[in-house]
């Protein structure tokens, strides 16, 4: 992950001006805002195109939970004025569900890989599915898993896969559990190019805050932060978020448009005003949907 040198962690901030700061934060936020216009415009040009496999279908599914994903964020990028609200540990936790959605988006659909590779990966993500909701609604499965038609569809893809057939006796249990990511993060990160250190620093530090461990509240006091005011600290601390954040927002426009190479220039499939009106039909069937 890469972002100025200018904002590297050890710069010492003591030394720089309220001034200096506010004016680097609003060029950060620009730049920010500039490629999620990018990312809409290339979402938009992928969009209608008929998927002619599951690489392209699940790489439109994760584009669009990114996008969505980074326009909540820009919502809640405030402004230098009185009575902005400054919420770091907000922005922390979906900076880090970027970060996770993306992972799942270049391991499934951009990483360059053989075709029964990629076949093998979309096999372990429909088992840790189905694992994922057998283990969170343990009620709504009443027969033994291995009775189970969706669950032996899913063993006979896997035994008929020439990769995942071939796995130690004890890894096939744990992938046939579905209970866990069916990747290291590690692994994945290294053939992304990324500096693995760096990109665990930064994980550990945003689920500090997603999960409200300690480092997100224990300094409140002495940094001055974390009460919703404009400070030096929240300021700094959501600059240094969203310029990771335009990082990976470059990495993932690169990648889908190796998917869809013309999604930047293609005429888009909906307007911004075809948008709206699907919003509000969905919007006016739920409201009637709710009515006695």
């Amino acid at each position: 992950m890469e972002f100025d040198k200018s904002f590297s962690s050890d710069f010492d901030f003591d030394q720089v001006s309220n001034v200096q700061l506010t004016s680097w934060y609003l060029d950060v936020r620009a730049a920010y805002r500039l490629q999620a216009r990018r990312m809409k415009r290339v979402s938009r040009g992928s969009g209608g195109i008929l998927s002619t496999g599951n690489r392209m279908f699940w790489a439109s599914v994760l584009f669009t939970r990114m996008i969505v994903t980074v326009k909540t964020i820009d919502k809640i990028l405030p402004d230098p004025k009185p009575k902005e609200h400054w919420d770091f540990s907000s922005v922390a936790s979906l900076i880090r569900n970027l970060f996770e959605c993306y992972i799942w988006y270049y391991w499934l659909c951009e990483d360059d890989v053989l075709d029964e590779v990629r076949a093998a990966r979309f096999i372990l993500l429909y088992l840790h599915d189905y694992g994922s909701r057998r283990r969170t609604f343990p009620s709504e499965y009443s027969e033994p898993r291995e009775a189970d038609p969706v669950y032996l569809d899913l063993v006979s893809q896997f035994n008929g896969n020439s990769i995942l057939n071939t796995v130690p006796e004890r890894k096939r249990r744990e992938l046939l559990r579905g209970e866990k990511t069916p990747f290291i993060q590690d692994e994945v990160l290294e053939r992304m190019g990324w500096d693995k250190d760096e990109f665990r620093m930064w994980y550990r530090f945003y689920s500090q805050h997603t999960h409200t461990g300690p480092m997100s509240f224990y300094r409140m006091p002495e940094h001055d932060r974390g009460s919703g005011a404009e400070t030096r600290h929240e300021k700094k601390y959501i600059m240094f978020s969203t310029a990771l954040a335009c990082n990976v927002l470059e990495r993932a426009i690169a990648g889908h448009l190796k998917i869809f190479p013309d999604a930047e220039i293609r005429e888009p499939w909906l307007t911004d005003a075809d948008v709206v009106r699907n919003v509000e039909r969905a919007q006016g069937r739920a409201m009637g949907r709710r009515r006695p």
